[in-house]
């Protein structure tokens, strides 16, 4: 999980439910935000227990994360919807998967509903039926000091897969073989997890991106390619012939994320990348590390 971007949701009493987006975007993008809010809140109504039903409110949608990213934005404004209205009806200590479970998340990846609750870096380890959420199997704190510097390249607004579109795409592939599960298991549990507790950022890069590179060509048939977009490839081949290990793509793209050592060397590596003309129209910016839930103020 990291900082930015982030949603900031707030919610207050009212005399009928009302949503509003003020955040500073395109009229389409506010109004769809509004939608989809709207649809939240109709769905947390439906599914929560009557004893905990909210009261009519006011919901304002004040900072958002792009849609179709690969950054979560579905899930992070889903469970951002739910903690508001939880918290409105005196339900306070409802966890994660009680709050994802009211707003219809969770029916693939997990890690957006667990992030929401505890931050850092965690691994899903699937489920058994249809309708569980997928447990939480490890969690680490990610070095403070480290930073994601994430890079989109321009026009890729919803390009990345969702809904009815990512549930076909993933009907088209093949059961995962064993043998790509066992080294993915591998690279996270016995690489990734170990040097993120020695602050070994490397060792960890190295392992991320051998991770996206296996993901990716196991997904190349419905993404088009080992990377969603031809230009975030391009600057992958880059990254890597200059020395940079820890490079991924996130989720179904198109952002792509690399993790650096520090503030420093992510401000410089942003420099270099727009100062070539084939990433200058990229949009370029350094996150840190979350490792704590979602921020409540009352």
């Amino acid at each position: 999980m990291i900082d930015a971007p982030a949603f900031v949701v707030a919610a207050s009493k009212s005399d009928g439910d009302r949503v509003a987006s003020l955040t500073m975007t395109r009229d389409d993008d506010a109004a769809r935000t509004v939608s989809i809010v709207t649809r939240l809140v109709a769905q947390y109504r439906r599914t929560c227990p009557l004893d905990r039903q909210p009261p009519p409110c006011s919901i304002e949608v004040r900072r958002m994360i792009p849609f179709h990213s690969g950054l979560g934005s579905g899930t992070q404004l889903a469970m951002a919807v739910a903690q508001a209205l939880a918290l409105m009806a005196g339900d306070g200590q409802a966890d994660a998967p009680s709050l994802a479970r009211r707003v219809a998340r969770g029916k693939r990846s997990a890690i957006g509903i667990h992030g929401f609750g505890r931050g850092g870096f965690l691994v899903d380890g699937g489920k058994r039926t249809e309708n569980e959420i997928g447990r939480l199997v490890a969690r680490a704190d990610v070095p403070d000091e480290w930073r994601w510097l994430l890079v989109t390249p321009p026009d890729s607004s919803g390009t990345g897969l969702s809904g009815e579109e990512e549930v076909n795409a993933l009907a088209r592939l093949p059961e995962m073989p064993l043998s790509l599960t066992e080294r993915l298991c591998r690279l996270t549990v016995l690489e990734m997890i170990p040097a993120l507790g020695r602050s070994d950022c490397d060792w960890f890069g190295e392992a991320l991106f051998q991770f996206g590179r296996s993901v990716g060509k196991y997904f190349r048939p419905v993404q088009g390619g080992q990377y969603a977009d031809p230009r975030m490839a391009d600057l992958v081949e880059w990254l890597r012939c200059s020395g940079i290990r820890g490079v991924a793509q996130t989720s179904w793209g198109p952002t792509i994320a690399i993790c650096c050592a520090n503030l420093e060397s992510a401000e410089s590596l942003k420099t270099q990348i727009l100062a070539d003309d084939r990433w200058k129209s990229c949009q370029v910016q350094a996150a840190s590390p979350l490792n704590t839930g979602a921020a409540i103020q009352l």
